[in-house]
């Protein structure tokens, strides 16, 4: 069984204070497949000025869309599910990690609040989460409650240090 973590501060990040961040860092773009963690922050960034939303059918095609936007001058950030992550997996490699493209992901993992309450079962996406990340060698961070909105701003300047796709994953979602 898994153990439950104590939290100090509400589960999940407010999701004002994160699209606040998000603009500060000079996103252009939100390529975004909304979902139940997610929603709070697609429609903070939907309400804000200055952004444009692209809700597109699949994550691979988020990815690809999100590519094009980064080469035609824009700054995407490309929020999706870890499973969305897992679908996407060969979008990521040929237009992200191959042609060297910055791209910021912003996913949300799914299963996380369960597995660490010690619910069974463990969502089966869970586990794999942050393996694939090392495994695809893609630099991330945990964003977990608004102590952590740091997270963002550090990965966003690894993507354009190195010219490559680097993660920010969230366990809680966004409140409103």
């Amino acid at each position: 069984m898994i153990p439950s973590v104590e939290r100090s501060a509400p589960a999940g990040v407010d999701a004002n204070r994160a699209a606040a961040t998000i603009l500060d860092l000079g996103f252009t773009d939100l390529v975004s497949i909304p979902d139940g963690e997610s929603r709070h922050l697609h429609q903070a960034l939907l309400d804000a000025p200055g952004i444009d939303v692209y809700q597109p059918t699949r994550e691979g095609e988020g990815i690809a869309l999100a590519a094009g936007l980064w080469v035609g001058g824009r700054k995407p950030i490309v929020v999706l599910q870890n499973t969305g992550l897992m679908e996407a997996g060969d979008a990521l490699r040929g237009c992200g990690i191959g042609p060297h493209i910055p791209l910021f992901l912003l996913i949300g993992w799914r299963g996380y609040p369960g597995a660490m309450d010690g619910r069974l079962p463990i969502d089966s996406a869970y586990p794999y989460t942050e393996p694939i990340l090392d495994a695809w060698g893609i630099p991330h961070r945990r964003l977990m409650t608004d102590d952590d909105l740091g997270v963002l701003d550090e990965i966003a300047a690894t993507a354009e240090e190195t010219s490559l796709p680097a993660a920010v994953v969230y366990g809680y979602g966004f409140r409103s």
